[in-house]
């Protein structure tokens, strides 16, 4: 390297930034080529530029600036711009010329820049003098160099300037910049013998490998710095190259491998190193870091399809065109519904999209949008017009468009959102019809209004009741005279006179009192007064209410006939109350807007609490419920308040004295005129008397049931022993032969499983046994109807054999499960095949027993019991579950009654269906939940 020289340098970069260049250009015009007009980008332009020139400028250590042929300055790196006192924007487009300082060195400058432009001489080398922004005169030494395209043409100039110092020579000058340029370029550049070795490389090279010097001078390059996928491709080539089977690639990317084992991709030029001999020794490569670049073109390639998503799904139409509305870049597929056109259209003829804006509408929006291109954006409201399609319809459109500037602030394009409010405009339209109309009911009410206020103005002179309007002095202002009898004394109302002269004396004081709170509380007052005219007694009531803001309304009506009819309710009352003691049964009256609770008498005697001291609140009525009821309550009245339904429910109340009662509560709600819950009433009644003999019921059924059971099990005996007697007696001869093959040596494993399954089986004859045997209470419970059905039938299954009646069960579902007492339930079934057992005994052949079992309805399943034995008599059919009456001999009449109370008392219920050709049939509904689930 140290024989390297500035110009060599410079060849190298130059070579390369003309190469980079042609890629970019071959690179935008396939990219454009593979693209239709309507997916470019959002306005319309090719990509930027690469920055590599930048970069490979900026890197240089002196003074470097790139004219074109007619010398004007294209780029100018920091330190050209730094050594004139320029920013580096100010030099662009500037041409060179003016920064020479002499008229003199013009005249050489121009000379030479001729030459170069022609090709007559490939570079050129001269001393000027330069004149800085302040104006300081600096000498400088111009290298000028041609820069020359794939065919060898002359297209640019690249200058390298350098301060002339006079005490160093010009070759250490060159060498001194060459070794500058090679530790400070911001290119890696490489060096790579015949053997694959590195034996140059700069700091920028060692950056870019992640490593120093001397970690990667003398190692192997594609050992050691390139990726497995594309190392030995790339070797190969390289050894190829090395014996001169190849020429070099003069541009080319890989990806290369650092040694922190990051990949990065790598923009390479290459040469051929040679000896003197012209033997190939090695090459020279200068590599471009571009990873950054191609993530950005990733990016720029992402936001553009990401665009192009956006503009295609969303409901605006968005649009690209030239300042001067000649050229569209981009539009939308919006258009096609918006114009009625396709987009390729707009793009072949740019005028077509203005020519179909209805002509009225056009020079409106074409001068809106010519303000905007001026920058005149003070017009607020954005421009709507109509498209006309070519079936002749029409679309409302609003625009809302901006312009585009570029660096010198001129507008290169216009970009635009277009939205289609065409159901707006119609909405509106409808909008101002229905205005007209408002507008017309407005006038028709105005004129109803007037009417009524005539009506109203004699209605209220012909009122029934006395109205008096007075002031806050106490002066009647406005009054009906349509009443003339006396109201308060003998003197006549008249507007003027004081209210005051016109009271007796003994409501003067609390009247008086009544319209002072009225006038310092706003709030109405309400006044009794007794009256005697003629010699019999008149009551009337006085309503003190505010009216206007100093002002107060006095409405005077006669209310004996109401006195009268209250002096009657209270004797109603009374008798009422006394036939609610009697009953236990009280009212209640819950106003809920102010949560106030009004009990009648009995309703404290029921809850043994005082009537005078108590004040009953909704709060403290429920801290009398049992904890345990509280809960329910709570939610039945929630309940009943938004539904708008009565309930009606039974609980547990606690009197002060601990004493547990049960009272059996109704409810409905009550509802102003607006639908709105004002308050609740009902009844509340002890039913605690009630309630401790239907549990006495209870247990006397429980009693009845046990005793029925046992009852049913002393008919079975025969039965029962005969299906224990069996497994047992086969036990035992199981065991019998186990004894004699135990001693033969053989095998017993059969006959115990045999053994194993009888125990099982006499097991569960005894737990059914048990389980009908044991004296117990009601206990409630989810099984499957079925398999009480087989454990009933098991029980009496001798008695079937025995009297040959065939069973047979039907049923479309293997579960049916029911919410009741099993054992009850299983006693009842029983009831119901030994009857269709004994009405059967005396039939001839064939004797069946058939089992239904179906769903009823959502809640319910059916269990029908059908013989076909003689059937019931109809004069008994009236009595069969009356208790004690039979029609069997040797019966108690208690089989059926009890069945029904069971059935009952699990919720469901139980009746006969007479069957149309003999026999008797009986349905047994049982619920599949519970009650109040």
């Amino acid at each position: 390297m140290s024989h390297a020289t500035t110009s060599e340098l410079l060849d190298e970069v130059t070579r390369l930034r003309r190469r980079v260049g042609e890629l970019e250009q071959e690179y935008r015009r396939i990219d454009a080529g593979a693209k239709t007009p309507a997916s470019r980008g959002p306005v319309g332009l090719p990509a930027n530029r690469s920055d590599s020139t930048h970069s490979l400028l900026d890197a240089l250590p002196c003074a470097v600036c790139e004219c074109d042929l007619s010398g004007t300055i294209l780029l100018a790196n920091t330190t050209f711009a730094e050594l004139h006192g320029y920013p580096q924007f100010e030099l662009t487009n500037r041409h060179y010329a003016d920064l020479v300082a002499d008229e003199r060195d013009r005249a050489a400058y121009r000379t030479a820049l001729e030459q170069l432009g022609v090709g007559k001489i490939s570079s050129h080398t001269q001393e000027l003098v330069h004149c800085r922004q302040d104006g300081k005169r600096i000498s400088l030494e111009v290298k000028w160099q041609c820069q020359r395209d794939a065919s060898d043409a002359v297209t640019g100039l690249l200058a390298v300037v350098n301060e002339v110092r006079r005490t160093v020579t010009g070759g250490e000058q060159e060498i001194d910049l060459a070794g500058q340029y090679f530790r400070l370029v911001r290119e890696m550049i490489l060096v790579i013998d015949a053997e694959q070795k590195i034996t140059l490389i700069n700091p920028h090279g060692c950056r870019l490998l992640e490593a120093e010097e001397s970690e990667i001078l003398g190692v192997n390059w594609f050992d050691h710095f390139l990726p497995v996928s594309n190392r030995e491709e790339v070797r190969t080539l390289f050894d190829q190259l090395m014996r001169g089977e190849n020429r070099p690639v003069e541009f080319f990317e890989n990806d290369i491998q650092t040694a922190t084992g990051r990949v990065k991709r790598v923009a390479w030029h290459n040469s051929i190193l040679r000896d003197d001999a012209d033997n190939i020794i090695g090459t020279l490569s200068v590599g471009i870091d571009i990873t950054e670049r191609l993530e950005e073109q990733q990016a720029l390639r992402e936001s553009k399809q990401i665009f192009q998503q956006i503009s295609e799904h969303v409901n605006e139409m968005l649009w690209v065109s030239s300042a001067d509305l000649q050229k569209v870049y981009y539009i939308s597929p919006k258009y096609e519904e918006f114009w009625g056109l396709t987009c390729q259209s707009a793009y072949d003829d740019a005028t077509l999209w203005i020519e179909r804006i209805h002509p009225d509408d056009r020079e409106r929006l074409m001068q809106s949008m010519n303000r905007k291109i001026q920058g005149d954006f003070s017009e607020t409201d954005f421009p709507q017009f109509r498209v006309v399609h070519p079936d002749g319809s029409f679309r409302w459109l609003e625009a809302r468009s901006f312009p585009v500037y570029n660096e010198q602030q001129e507008v290169t394009r216009l970009v635009g959102v277009i939205d289609d409010i065409t159901q707006r405009k119609r909405d509106e339209d409808a909008i101002l019809k229905v205005n007209e109309e408002l507008e017309e009911r407005v006038r028709q009410r105005t004129s109803e209004l007037a009417w009524k206020t005539a009506q109203f103005s004699a209605l209220f002179e012909n009122l029934p009741d006395k109205v008096l309007v007075i002031n806050h002095d106490g002066e009647i202002v406005n009054f009906n005279g349509s009443h003339r009898e006396r109201l308060f004394s003998d003197v006549d109302v008249s507007s003027g006179k004081k209210i005051w002269d016109l009271l007796p004396d003994e409501i003067r004081l609390p009247f008086t009192e009544a319209i002072q709170r009225v006038q310092a509380e706003r709030k109405r007052e309400s006044i009794d007064y007794p009256r005697t005219i003629e010699g019999q007694q008149h009551w009337y009531r006085a309503r003190v209410q505010p009216y206007l803001q100093d002002e107060i309304l006095i409405i005077i009506e006669d209310i004996s006939e109401q006195k009268i009819s209250e002096i009657e309710l209270n004797k109603t009352h009374d008798k009422l109350s006394e036939a609610q003691r009697l009953a236990h049964i009280g009212s209640w009256e819950w106003d809920v807007t102010d949560d106030s609770l009004w009990w009648s008498e009995e309703v404290f005697r029921i809850f043994d609490l005082p009537s005078d001291t108590f004040r009953p609140t909704y709060p403290s009525f429920l801290k009398t419920i049992h904890p345990e009821d509280r809960g329910l309550l709570e939610r039945v009245v929630e309940q009943s308040i938004l539904n708008d339904l009565p309930y009606s429910i039974e609980h547990r109340i606690i009197r002060p004295d601990g004493e547990v009662r049960y009272v059996h509560e109704r409810g409905a709600v009550k509802k102003d005129t607006r639908g709105n819950v004002i308050s609740m009433h009902g009844t509340v009644q002890d039913i605690t008397e009630r309630y401790t003999a239907a549990r006495k019921t209870q247990e006397y059924r429980d009693i009845l049931a046990h005793a029925s059971r046992l009852a049913i099990m002393g008919e079975l005996t025969a039965g029962i022993s005969h299906e224990l007697n069996q497994p047992l007696t086969a036990m035992a001869n199981y065991s019998s032969a186990m004894k004699t093959r135990i001693e033969q040596g053989l095998d017993v494993s059969d006959l115990v499983q045999r053994i194993e399954a009888l125990s099982h089986r006499s097991g569960d004859i005894v737990r059914r046994l048990k389980s009908m045997a044991e004296k117990r209470p009601q206990e409630l419970m989810r099984f499957n109807i079925l398999d009480s059905i087989r454990s009933t039938l098991q029980l009496i299954e001798y008695e079937l054999r025995q009297k040959q009646i065939d069973v047979q069960l039907v049923c479309e579902s293997r579960m049916l499960v029911v919410y009741a007492d099993r054992v009850q339930i299983e006693q009842v079934l029983s009831n119901l095949f030994l009857n269709a057992m004994d009405a059967m005994s005396e039939m001839p052949l064939s004797r069946r027993l058939t089992i239904e079992v179906a769903p009823a309805g959502e809640f319910m399943v059916r269990v029908t019991v059908s013989d076909t034995g003689p059937g019931v008599p109809d004069d008994f059919v009236g009595q069969l579950f009356t208790p004690f009456t039979t029609n069997k001999q040797g019966g108690l009449g208690i089989g059926l009654s009890l069945s029904r109370s069971l059935v009952e008392a699990s919720g469901g219920k139980i009746c006969y269906s007479p069957k149309s050709d003999s026999g008797a049939s009986f349905d047994v509904f049982l619920p599949c939940r519970k009650m109040d689930e």
